[in-house]
């Protein structure tokens, strides 16, 4: 497992950190591999990823609290890095975070995917859209790549209910109670990304669907774009009975998608910029589908199945 062997080869006393493999009830080889090496394995099979998370953080016995996904790989100086500068920092600071990045190896699609999410467009001026050669204070940062301090993990738990979008419902009530994220651009990650067309609307289905919840629950836009995406979605639902009682609207409509056409074609340059391939003229087709996805993924958590069923079939006719 190229995450475990990353984690081992840290330039950091090993007799300084523990690796704390939580497995979701796995049916792959991933606890046959996990067992090779002298690291902790907690099988917890009817929790949510918050509660996996929250149960590492139980029996973890550190100060500072290091998260990554098993499908990353960390650089060799990831956890000196961030160690050396939470201890640095204010007590303010809850939690420092850097860049995921798309693997050198991983098929085109995944690359575009990648280098297409590192644009404001393709993720809204979330943190891994950062591009920048400087620390600095960011909203929240991803739990692929983050070190938190415990003492105030044990106080403000992840939300057990919590499949998808755990970490950024955490961070989102530590910025209410006034606490601070920094970004380190040198605290490496890299992060393989869906291979596929239909993993990827999948999976931004599911993240849309898992912003609902946290929605709910706060009673207010916890991100922004989260709710633009199923507002310009029902605005298309009902472009026709709009538009007859405001013929204006037409022209509001016609800004828009040249509005919309023009902030897809920069994101295209900006990905052909990092990738340097034809692939990226995938990005007309996927930031869309991203953009969809998400939207009716937020539709349905909010609407219920039936009703997000109908709407998609009056957009795409079936």
């Amino acid at each position: 497992m190229d995450c475990l062997e990353s984690l081992m080869a840290q330039d950091f006393p090993r007799n300084q950190y523990e690796i704390i493999v939580v497995d979701g009830g796995s049916t792959d080889k991933t606890q046959e591999i996990v067992r090779k090496y002298p690291v902790e394995l907690i099988i917890d099979k009817n929790g949510t990823i918050a509660h996996g998370r929250n149960i590492g953080i139980e029996v973890s016995r550190g100060k500072y609290v290091a998260f990554t996904d098993a499908d990353c790989v960390v650089e060799k100086s990831w956890l000196k890095k961030l160690v050396e500068n939470i201890e640095k920092c204010n007590k303010d600071v809850v939690a420092i975070g850097g860049p995921n990045l798309v693997f050198d190896d991983d098929p085109p699609i995944s690359k575009v995917i990648g280098y297409m999410q590192e644009t404001f467009f393709g993720s809204g001026g979330s943190p891994q859209s950062y591009r920048i050669n400087i620390p600095r204070y960011v909203c929240s940062v991803p739990n692929c790549n983050a070190i938190y301090r415990k003492e105030i993990l044990v106080k403000e738990r992840y939300d057990n209910a919590l499949n998808i979008g755990e970490d950024g419902e955490l961070n989102f009530r530590l910025k209410k109670k006034g606490y601070k994220f920094l970004y380190l651009p040198n605290t490496i990650v890299w992060h393989h990304r869906p291979n596929s067309i239909k993993e990827f609307v999948k999976k931004m289905f599911l993240y849309g669907e898992a912003m609902t919840k946290i929605t709910k629950k706060h009673k207010k836009v916890v991100r922004w774009y989260s709710i633009l995406l199923p507002v310009s979605i029902l605005a298309l639902v009902f472009a026709y009975p709009i538009t007859k009682l405001f013929p204006m609207a037409v022209y509001l409509y016609g800004l828009a998608i040249v509005a919309y056409l023009s902030a897809l074609i920069i994101s295209t340059v900006q990905v052909y910029r990092r990738y340097r391939s034809p692939f990226s003229l995938l990005t007309l087709i996927l930031l869309p589908l991203q953009h969809f996805s998400y939207g009716f993924g937020f539709l349905r958590g909010i609407l219920g199945r039936r009703y997000a069923k109908q709407w998609r079939c009056r957009i795409y006719g079936i």
